[in-house]
């Protein structure tokens, strides 16, 4: 089948290859390279022309180029399919071709340096110029736009193509005009001119009332250009003897004031290239040896390929950020060295690229450096952002990173990490108590039961530290009270830590009272940075030996209510009440709103020591909840409270 060799075939082959090759992964944004090319009645002789603007191509390596003097569409397809798909296979695509009134425009583009947005004719007289929009590939800002407009002006140097000239550039300019403010656009070709006085030169480049498509020369180079050794290094044209020679400044890249601003896209200084031209070449053809700039082989291409050579230049792209979306603080415990994460910001915009200028702000709770910040292409910066631990809470929010970014001037960065309090020792459930007492009560010897101790975190919750109780010593009691297995230690949070202490009373002396001191070292839970030694917890241990009336009245010599034993108590609790005289007594217990729970004791009870005992249980027999409770013995205008803790 001859279809698969015809060049519209081989076409739609090449296209799909390069959109495979495209969507298979993404491409870095890259700078640009922007040539313009008269070809001289491109295809003519294309058997012989070919292998020459390979030659070309090869070198200048053109991310966009514009064509002049196209005569077909078959002209067309011929220079992608083979002369840019054979220098760099797959790279290449074509903007749509208008076949005009005269010989026209093509213009191909490097599908992985710009993304094609439109294409338009300008009816203009003598040829139609075109029009060409890409946005830079990798960004989506209209910042990253461009228009290049390709031309080519009517030749001569009689008044009436002055005139078609004029006529030309004065529908460019109008159509200019048009555009917004500060567009990047960029004008192109072929413009047959000698000199920048020229009313229609002076169309494009001159101040207007209305200013917006103003052109301008990138290199500054106004003047008589014909055929004048002051310009010899940017002639253009002819490169052959028998037209007189390289005597010519007639292709030009015109760029609009927003494109030499040097922000965002903009041009790059001293990129402006006459390709092959080494200003030795006035009145000379491109390839009178030596040429200086180019190789013998490419001045030849140039010579044979068209009476022009290549103009380009090249555009820097807008800087582009690229950091972190999120750093994690972990957790501290108030005051903490503050902890510091590195955020690295870089300008990941492909050389030449426009400086990212920018700044940091932190969030309430973190710290960021202050001031502007310049990053070349390719540079990065690595920037400490510090937690601050004066309070707790859970710290979060977005540092932002302001930038001319023209995708991302506000680049967020999540924060978040969290600072806890310290953890509160007490010996009770709510409030701070650093000192108690604990009571095992009046019992005869080996009779004495264990009592537990719990050991809280007060007020503790999510942003509280763990409680560390990592030490303890018994001192006193003769070394009767222990830990029931031994100490261990343990951590208070949401529960307490709890430890069993027993008395151990087989051997204790009849009518005798122990005591020692409990003391319970403790810290924040350790491997948190900020986790710090806090306060010692001291009990007071007391339990006496020996219970009964058949004490004599003269032993006891006041009155007293012993504290309730074991005490926190889970099931029952006993008290000691001592009576050095027969007397009337009421001994009750009380809730914490002063309501009678349970009556232990009314009416006449002898001298001597009584043991009482509360179940947790009111005076109907039913169990209560657990709290805090009040035994309270009245004994005539003797009044004494001991307080217990029911522990279900």
């Amino acid at each position: 089948m001859r279809s698969s060799s015809s060049p519209f075939s081989r076409i739609a082959l090449l296209l799909a290859g390069v959109l495979m090759a495209h969507l298979g992964a993404a491409l870095p944004a890259s700078a640009l390279r922007v040539c313009t090319y008269n070809v001289e009645n491109w295809p003519e002789d294309s058997a012989t022309r070919t292998a020459y603007f390979r030659t070309i191509m090869a070198e200048v390596e053109p991310d966009v180029i514009v064509l002049q003097e196209v005569e077909s569409q078959l002209g067309v397809n011929q220079f992608l399919l083979n002369v840019l798909d054979y220098v760099a296979p797959g790279e290449y695509w074509m903007m749509p071709f208008v076949n005009g009134p005269d010989t026209d425009n093509a213009c191909y583009y490097k599908i992985a340096v710009v993304d094609s947005i439109f294409h338009e004719q300008i009816d203009t007289p003598v040829r139609q110029t075109s029009v060409y929009r890409f946005r830079l590939d990798g960004y989506q800002a209209s910042e990253a736009e461009f228009t290049i407009l390709s031309t080519h002006l009517k030749a001569g140097i009689d008044p009436s193509d002055e005139q078609d000239r004029l006529d030309m550039t004065t529908v460019i300019r109008e159509y200019l005009n048009d555009y917004p403010p500060n567009s990047h656009f960029m004008v192109a070709g072929d413009f047959n001119l000698r000199t920048s006085s020229e009313a229609s030169y002076q169309m494009l480049v001159g101040y207007q009332a209305d200013n917006d498509g103003r052109s301008k020369d990138p290199i500054n180079s106004g003047g008589y250009w014909h055929d004048n050794s002051s310009f010899r290094y940017i002639h253009s044209q002819s490169t052959r003897l028998d037209w007189g020679g390289m005597d010519d400044r007639y292709d030009f890249i015109l760029v609009s004031y927003a494109l030499d601003d040097g922000e965002g896209l903009s041009y790059v200084d001293g990129s402006y290239v006459t390709f092959g031209n080494d200003g030795l070449r006035l009145n000379l053809a491109i390839n009178d040896p030596p040429n200086q700039v180019v190789s013998a082989e490419v001045a030849d291409a140039l010579h044979d390929a068209s009476d022009h050579v290549p103009v380009y230049l090249e555009i820097q792209v807008p800087a582009k950020v690229e950091a972190a979306t999120s750093l994690e603080f972990g957790t501290v415990i108030v005051g903490a060295p503050a902890p510091c994460e590195t955020l690295t910001v870089t300008n990941a915009a492909s050389a030449p690229a426009d400086e990212l200028e920018y700044g940091l702000t932190a969030p309430a709770g973190f710290s960021a450096p202050t001031g502007s910040f310049i990053l070349g292409s390719g540079q990065s910066f690595d920037h400490a952002i510090t937690m601050e631990t004066a309070s707790a809470g859970a710290k979060s929010g977005d540092l932002v990173i302001d930038s001319n970014d023209v995708d991302s001037p506000s680049w967020n960065v999540a924060l978040s990490g969290t600072v806890l309090d310290h953890a509160s020792p007490s010996l009770v459930e709510s409030g701070i108590v650093l000192e108690d007492t604990l009571d095992f009560g009046a019992a005869a010897p080996g009779t004495h039961g264990s009592q537990m101790l719990p050991v809280y975190n007060e007020g503790y919750d999510d942003l509280q530290a763990l409680l560390e109780v990592y030490d303890a010593e018994i001192v006193g009691g003769d070394g009767r009270f222990s830990f029931v297995g031994g100490f261990t230690a343990k951590t208070a949070g949401s529960d307490p830590a709890e430890y069993e202490i027993a008395f151990d009373s087989g051997t204790a002396e009849w009518d005798t009272t122990y005591e020692a001191t409990l003391t319970f070292s403790t810290r924040d839970e350790q491997g948190i940075p900020g986790a710090a030694n806090l306060d010692d917890l001291i009990v007071h241990l007391r339990a006496y030996v020996g219970v009964g009336a058949e004490v004599a009245e003269e032993d006891v010599l006041k009155l007293d209510l012993s504290r309730g034993a074991p005490n926190p108590f889970a099931s029952q609790t006993t008290l000691v009440l001592s009576l050095p005289d027969a007397s009337e007594v009421d001994v009750a217990v009380y809730d914490v709103s002063g309501r009678l729970v349970r009556t232990l004791a009314e009416g006449t009870l002898a001298a001597g020591r009584h043991v009482l005992s509360w179940d947790g249980r009111d005076d109907a027999g039913a169990e209560v909840a657990s709290g805090i409770y009040f035994c309270r013995a009245e004994v005539g205008t003797w009044r004494q409270s001991s307080k217990v803790v029911l522990l279900r």
